[in-house]
């Protein structure tokens, strides 16, 4: 079983919000308003990479959350029930904690990760490439992500397709035990490489921390499924 007090740096963090993904308002003076809404001003303490991660790893967090859900009904193994726990309360503080965090940076909040951003990262995950929408002639994406950049910050092979879900979905037991730990460790490697390149290209500190709880954290875990694989004969 995981260390419980790990989940509690993230906890303490996250708590604080309770908005989640409630829309965000701007107000200001009319040189404000005409600013482009998805990148943040010159005097923010985020830049588009910043951005870019938090919009990119919230949709990552919920993926996490929607695997991390199917465990109770397809196995009664006490390590997978544990982490199960441990996946949804960590990363749930950490989708709040990003929800106020994207709201200072670009005025949009959680609002708009549901859309263009998640239609893009559909584009990634398909088995056949990044998908006809994620080749326009337009380089220029509508909240002002390249599909270049967001697959520099995390390769596609660290992404799960339809076809890894779906054949999540239908495994039981022992399949599903070893697959579960497979795709999620796969997974939390995703998260991992997101982590390191907004360390390395963002500019917000407090950006930087939560990238480094991901670290620490999903790195843990990782080590302790590869373990599982061994120990389950995967």
């Amino acid at each position: 079983m995981i260390d419980p007090t790990r989940r509690q740096v993230l906890c303490a963090t996250g708590a604080a919000s309770t908005a989640g993904f409630v829309g965000y308002t701007a107000t200001g003076t009319q040189e404000d308003d005409e600013q482009d809404d998805t990148s943040p001003d010159e005097d923010s303490e985020f830049n588009n990479v910043d951005v870019m991660f938090m919009r990119m790893m919230i949709m990552h967090h919920e993926e996490a959350i929607h695997m991390a859900e199917l465990v109770p009904e397809r196995t009664d193994r006490q390590e997978l029930l544990d982490l199960r726990t441990e996946i949804i309360e960590d990363q749930e503080a950490e989708i709040d904690l990003m929800c106020e965090l994207l709201e200072e940076a670009d005025g949009a909040g959680c609002d708009e990760v549901g859309g263009v951003m998640s239609r893009q990262m559909d584009g990634m995950m398909r088995d056949d490439g990044m998908g006809d929408g994620m080749h326009d002639d337009d380089d220029d994406m509508d909240d002002g992500m390249h599909p270049d950049e967001m697959e520099e910050m995390m390769p596609r092979e660290h992404m799960m397709t339809h076809d890894d879900k779906r054949e999540l979905r239908r495994a039981e037991d022992q399949e599903f035990d070893c697959l579960f730990v497979e795709q999620m460790a796969r997974h939390h490697e995703g998260a991992v490489m997101m982590s390191e390149h907004v360390l390395d290209e963002g500019e917000s500190q407090r950006v930087a921390n939560v990238a480094e709880d991901i670290i620490e954290v999903q790195q843990n875990e990782i080590e302790l499924m590869e373990e599982w694989q061994d120990d389950w004969d995967c």
